[in-house]
Order: structure tokens, then sequence, then C-alpha cells
């Protein structure tokens, strides 16, 4: 090995003796001067750092000739385990700047997108802005013309209704599934339903739809015995009919008939067959006037009242005497004449006030003389006259 090391250095020495004579050998045109040429500078001047860092590297390389293998090979591990741990912190310096990096250029993307959204919200607000600005800037032509279409939708909007209401009637119209099936008659007592049917003139099969329910009623009333009527339709095909009727409370005599009326002065039918209920006579109602359907004249509906009121007082007295009316004659309305015909008595009751004290008098007398026939006389003012009672001879 020391033998090697020589070798290499003489043969340094002969090559760097060669090179500084091929210097010096060298054509120098500082020196030289040469007619009818130029000064041509091929090689360029060194700086001095160029040159000092050349003979730094000279010097180097000097010293590892000299040194031995195993010299060398250590310094190149050591070199190299520095040149690694160099290479390590640089990485992690690295690494730490481009997470700062990173992390600065997020909070730069936030910051932009916060910016941007404002910026958007600006924008929004400065087009609202705008457009109410120019809605405000509207002409008054424009103003009429927007109110014009705004009539003419809505003009459409109802006409497109009433179309398909008047559609949806005319297929109900046609459709055999609002055909009538079912009539039905409720509340009625004295009239039978087939006769309201018929009255109504509703038929089977006929659309639900194809008639008015005041129609109806009108026909149905038609006969006196009915005072109110409801019609109801229940889709798809049945008909309920709702009827009160007026209930007779007294006869009226008519030659040899009699007519039955009710409490409101409604003839409701003649017949010839009398009802056991009072007898009404000297009303003046003409004769030809009554008529089923028709009601007493004024005077006579007058009358009616106090006779009600009459009714009621008997019916109230600890008595039977509503019962034993057989007749009232009503010619007189300041002298109302009872006739209880199986008492075979007559009362002349006067006008319809105090009748409450008037019925305690008839009543003591029909307890008094039960098996006698007479007159009772009450028709006059109690608190200076007393009632009596006159034997028939």
């Amino acid at each position: 090995m020391p033998g090697k090391t020589k070798e290499t250095r003489k043969k340094r020495k002969s090559k760097d003796k060669n090179i500084e004579e091929t210097k010096e050998n060298k054509f120098n045109f500082d020196e030289e001067i040469v007619i009818g040429l130029r000064r041509i500078d091929n090689e360029p001047k060194n700086n001095k750092k160029t040159t000092k860092i050349k003979k730094k590297k000279k010097h180097k390389l000097k010293k590892n000739l000299e040194k031995t293998p195993d010299q060398r090979g250590y310094e190149y591990n050591t070199n190299n385990k520095k040149h690694n741990k160099k290479n390590k912190n640089k990485h992690k310096i690295k690494q730490n700047v481009q997470q700062n990096q990173d992390e600065a250029r997020i909070k730069n993307r936030q910051v932009e997108t916060y910016d941007e959204l404002n910026v958007n919200l600006r924008v929004n607000e400065e087009h609202a802005r705008e457009v109410r600005r120019k809605q405000k800037q509207l002409t008054k032509k424009q103003e009429l013309s927007r109110k014009r279409r705004k009539v003419i939708f809505k003009i459409l909007r109802w006409l497109t209704l009433i179309g398909i209401i008047i559609g949806g009637i005319i297929y109900a119209m046609l459709s055999p599934i609002f055909n009538i099936k079912n009539i039905n008659v409720n509340g009625n007592t004295k009239i039978a339903s087939d006769t309201i049917i018929s009255l109504s003139g509703l038929n089977i099969e006929q659309n639900i739809f194809k008639f008015w329910t005041s129609d109806v009623i009108e026909n149905i009333k038609t006969n006196a015995y009915i005072n109110k009527v409801q019609v109801e339709r229940k889709f798809p095909d049945t008909i309920n009919i709702y009827v009160t009727e007026r209930q007779s409370t007294f006869n009226l005599k008519i030659g040899n008939a009699y007519a039955y009326i009710n409490n409101q002065g409604y003839i409701l039918e003649i017949n010839s067959n009398k009802q056991d209920l009072p007898i009404i006579v000297g009303y003046a109602t003409e004769t030809n006037q009554i008529q089923p359907g028709n009601r007493l004249n004024t005077e006579d509906l007058e009358k009616l009242g106090d006779v009600l009121k009459i009714i009621e007082a008997a019916s109230s007295a600890n008595s039977k005497i509503k019962e034993m009316i057989s007749e009232i004659n009503i010619t007189d309305s300041s002298n109302y004449i009872l006739n209880l015909e199986k008492e075979k008595k007559k009362v002349y009751l006067g006008d319809a006030s105090n009748l409450g004290t008037k019925m305690l008098w008839i009543n003591k007398f029909l307890e008094e003389e039960k098996k006698s026939e007479g007159v009772i006389f009450v028709n006059m003012d109690l608190n200076n006259e007393n009632p009596y009672y006159r034997e028939k001879v």
C-alpha cells in the first residue's frame, strides 16, 4: 500500500511538470506582437471566487490521494451520515413549511369564499334595488296594461271554473247513476205516503237533478193537511220527503156536511161525518169560500183567537169543561155562547175577559145543578154582579 502511494505521487508530480511546460510553451499574445491580427480572448477571465474554489478542490484531491483507502471509507461514511441527517432535517423543515402553506391556503380560501358570499349578497341586494327602481319607474301605460292582463287572467280563470261546473252538471244529468230509485216520506199520519208522492210529481227512474225542490214543496202543499215540507236529495238515487201535518180542532156546520178546520183557520176537509170536536156556528165566511186549502176571513180569524183562549181556560180548570163543550156560537164577540150538550146546559160567557174566574163559576154551577137542565150566566161585570143559574121550565 505505501509503495503505491509513492508511485501515484511521482506520477502526479510528472503530470504537473508537463502541465507547467505546456503553459510556458503556449503562444502568448501579451508578450508577442503580431502585425495585422486582432487580439482574441478565447479564455474567459477567471474571477477571484472561481480561482479560490479550484484551489480548494485541488487541495482536497491531494489530501484524499495521500490518505489510505480505509480512511477514505470512514470519512465517506461519516460524511454520508451527516449528509443524511441534514437531508432529514431539511425534509422535516420542508414538511412543516408545506403544512403551514396548506393551512394558510385553506384560510385564504375560507376568507375568499366568505368574501365571495358577501359579494354575492351585495350583488343580489343591488339587483333587487334595481328591480324595485325599475318597477317604480314603470309608466302609467305599463301599469294599465299590467292591470288589464290581471283582469283578463281572472276572467279566464272564472270561465274555466264555470265550464268545469257546467260540464259536471251535464254529466250528472245524463248519467243513469243519478236516476231516482227510492222516494221516502216521513212525518205523515193523516195522509198516505202514496198520495204525497203523487202530489210531489216525482217518478222513479227520473234524474235526481231534473226538478226544483221549491216546485215539489208547492205541489205537496196543495193538500190542506200539509203545513210544512222539506225535500232532501240523498245521492246517488234517493229522495227523502219530510212532512208536518195540520191537525183538525173544530168543525164548521155547512148544511148537512161538516168542514174540518185547524186552530189557524185553514179548512182541511169537507166531510159528511162529524168529528168528535166542538162545532163552530155563527161564522161570517161565505159558504162558497169554504173549500179545502182556503182560510177563514179576518173577522172569523179574530173570533177564532178568542175561541182558542176559551178552550185553553176550560182545560186549565180543575174539571172536564173542555170535554163537555159541543158547540161554540161566535155570532157576537161580546157574548160567546157555549153549548154543553151532554150536561143539557148553555153558558152565556160574554167576551174573552176574566176567563179564569168565569170557568170557576161554571164549574161550581155544574156541580150544584147536575141533574137539572138550564142556562148559566157569567156575561156580566164580575166585580159588581154575581153570576147566576136559571133552570129551564
